[in-house]
């Protein structure tokens, strides 16, 4: 009967922590001030998105005017990208970060003390965001680098999920909180509350202690700008001597320029085409995404597959296959239901794809790999969108059609490369 209590008193305590690991990373201290000063900053950003259209229209009444400014601030936060990934290499993502809210804090005070004044003109707002635009360059990389350096590889998977499962829920949540908000009180307290997280998260990034981070053995340069351009030219480098990563970032650029338009573009199209519902058909479309994304984030941080490469891969594939049904369909809910699927997929495939990268990726080159995906992300989604209403104008079947065909090929060739299925978890060291 002794032997039998030991036996089993060790599974047990086995089982629980299985069953708890997806919270395990609240347990980390490091983890949670991140967690909850990121997700309070998002949601601070959402007023922000929500009173800066609504400030634009009552200056202007112009949609034009609002696309010029979204114009201003995507064009240096693609330049200087790259630039946010090697300072972040050098400094730490967490310094990089807590600079760059700092920065945004400041602007957006001084964008509430000008509404509040009533002063607010329209120049006013285009500098606001090329600021805003310039700072997020450096913020992306910091952010999508850090917890790799603040969570062992056990509870990434898991670390990853919370915060994007968490940001999913603030997304679709807020921007209906804000407008009401925005609404009643008016952009400028909305501004307001916006600077106060900024505020509230940098303190919460401060009161992290992090370990030392290794440094890329880099050759000294003669200038400043040569260094910079020397780093960035370390990590291609980097990236075209690992199959595997070469590989994932092309998946990634087809999954932006095939998928991202068909999703907003594409929908809004059918919306408008196929539905007597019109603009509440878009919303469920994209609310039905939205919803399956955040299923299959959480699902991916509970559950641990052996070949989780091939199998996030296969699922790309098979997002392609449901996009190519949702071209033929004519049922408002049976297209919900295909976009909750292929958000499932898409949630679940992005959160096993970005782990395997940051535990490939080796520690010194993080930041600028990172602020390489997003520039991807960057720099082709609004080229997918473009593409998108070119070919919806012509004929939206086809649209999803192509586009599909064309993620589910990316797809099968993906997860038929060798290099996924052998891939290593082990990072390999930067070559210099």
């Amino acid at each position: 009967m002794a032997n039998q209590t030991q036996v089993i008193a060790p599974t047990l305590a086995d089982a629980a922590p299985r069953r708890m690991a997806w919270l395990l990373p609240l347990a980390n201290r490091n983890f949670r001030l991140l967690w909850m000063g990121e997700n309070i900053s998002l949601l601070g950003d959402q007023f922000y998105f929500i009173a800066l259209p609504w400030l634009v229209f009552q200056m202007t009444d112009s949609a034009l005017a609002f696309g010029a400014i979204l114009m201003v601030a995507g064009i240096p936060r693609a330049v200087l990208m790259l630039v946010g990934g090697v300072m972040t290499d050098r400094i730490s993502p967490r310094s990089v970060m807590i600079v760059s809210n700092l920065f945004r804090l400041i602007m957006t005070l001084l964008l509430t003390l000008i509404v509040a004044a009533q002063a607010a003109e329209l120049w006013m707002l285009y500098v606001t965001a090329f600021c805003f635009g310039s700072v997020d360059a450096f913020f992306h990389p910091a952010y999508r680098s850090i917890i790799p350096f603040i969570v062992d590889e056990d509870n990434l998977q898991a670390s990853n999920s919370l915060m994007q499962a968490a940001a999913q829920l603030v997304q679709i949540v807020g921007p209906g909180v804000a407008g009401i908000v925005v609404r009643s009180v008016g952009a400028a307290l909305s501004f307001a509350f916006d600077t106060l997280t900024f505020l509230f998260t940098s303190i919460l990034l401060w009161m992290m202690r992090l370990a030392a981070i290794p440094r890329s053995p880099t050759k000294p340069t003669a200038s400043k700008q040569a260094g910079i351009l020397a780093e960035i030219s370390e990590m291609l480098i980097y990236i075209r001597h690992d199959k595997l990563l070469t590989t994932l970032i092309l998946v990634v650029a087809a999954v932006n320029l095939f998928f991202v338009g068909p999703l907003i573009v594409g929908s809004a199209a059918l919306s408008q085409i196929r539905f007597v519902q019109g603009a509440v058909a878009y919303g469920a479309m994209l609310s039905a995404f939205a919803i399956g994304a955040l299923a299959g984030t959480l699902t991916a941080g509970a559950v641990h597959l052996k070949e989780a490469g091939v199998v996030s891969l296969l699922l790309v594939a098979a997002e392609g296959v449901l996009m190519i049904g949702i071209g033929y369909t004519f049922s408002l809910a049976f297209t919900c239901g295909l976009w909750l699927l292929t958000g499932f997929g898409a949630g679940f495939g992005s959160l096993n794809l970005i782990t395997m990268t940051q535990k490939r990726v080796a520690k010194p080159m993080m930041g600028r790999f990172m602020s390489l995906l997003a520039l991807t992300e960057v720099g082709l989604t609004p080229i997918s969108n473009a593409l998108a209403g070119l070919l919806a104008d012509w004929n939206v079947t086809a649209l999803f059609v192509l586009a599909g065909a064309c993620l589910t090929i990316t797809g099968l060739l993906a997860a038929m490369n060798g290099n996924i299925r052998s891939s290593a978890t082990q990072s390999p060291q930067p070559k210099s």
